[in-house]
């Protein structure tokens, strides 16, 4: 018997040349396909895929109860460092989201909510970051080109061949001790380009802790998103 294709909720086209597929802890699927790719393409992908799909869902509800589609309405809790704050709706306030006890979210901007959300995440990231880079390459000599804050979804951080650093916005979601570790993950991949041996033996030197973080980011980063 054919499975029944699973619905789609989101579809982001890329310069990729493969298809990828995604399920959030609130069951939404994600798939990411090649610009190119037609509609019946990306049908047939998650036809193949529906076997899958159903058992990734049925996991991810085990191990994240109650995670739903974001509403962005008051009471709905957001992470920052690690905490969990609840959001309230103002009257109209500049800037339109601030974190103060709570995230207060101005009513005017409600309508924008996730847009809001994104950019002061990304600025939070930005600063954490930059002070972060700034304290280990003093530390540490290392050599850091250029730093983004991207909206990556799958990735927390990567390092380019040029010494270029990227962080996803959602990095500031994390606990403090966390955000460090990748910090320092991507620092050391400018002394070493693999995961071999040498790089954790270099990670370690500088976080000897680091296991603990990685293990928070497997159990809790699934959670980290505004999805």
């Amino acid at each position: 018997m054919k499975n029944k294709r699973p619905v789609i909720d989101r579809v982001i086209r890329s310069k990729r040349k493969t298809f990828g597929l995604e399920v959030r802890p609130n069951g939404d699927l994600i798939v990411r396909a090649p610009n190119t790719a037609s509609q019946a393409q990306i049908d047939a992908v998650v036809e193949r895929k529906a076997g899958w799909i159903k058992s990734t869902r049925i996991r991810l509800a085990q191990e994240y109860p109650g995670v739903t589609t974001r509403q962005f309405i008051p009471g709905e809790t957001f992470w920052y460092l690690g905490e969990q704050y609840t959001l309230s709706l103002i009257d109209r306030q500049r800037p339109p989201l601030e974190l103060e006890g709570c995230f207060r979210l101005s009513r005017h901007a409600q309508d924008r909510a996730r847009s809001v959300f994104i950019d002061w995440y990304r600025e939070e990231t930005r600063a954490i970051t930059h002070d972060l880079i700034n304290d280990y390459t003093r530390r540490f000599g290392f050599r850091v080109n250029q730093v983004r804050i991207t909206s990556a979804r799958t990735r927390w951080g990567s390092c380019s061949g040029k010494n270029n650093l990227n962080f996803t916005y959602r990095l500031s979601m994390a606990p403090l001790k966390v955000i460090e570790y990748v910090v320092v993950h991507e620092l050391a991949h400018l002394k070493v380009r693999n995961h071999s041996r040498s790089f954790w033996d270099t990670v370690a030197r500088i976080k000897p802790d680091y296991h603990q973080d990685r293990a928070w980011l497997k159990q809790y980063g699934p959670l980290l998103t505004l999805d």
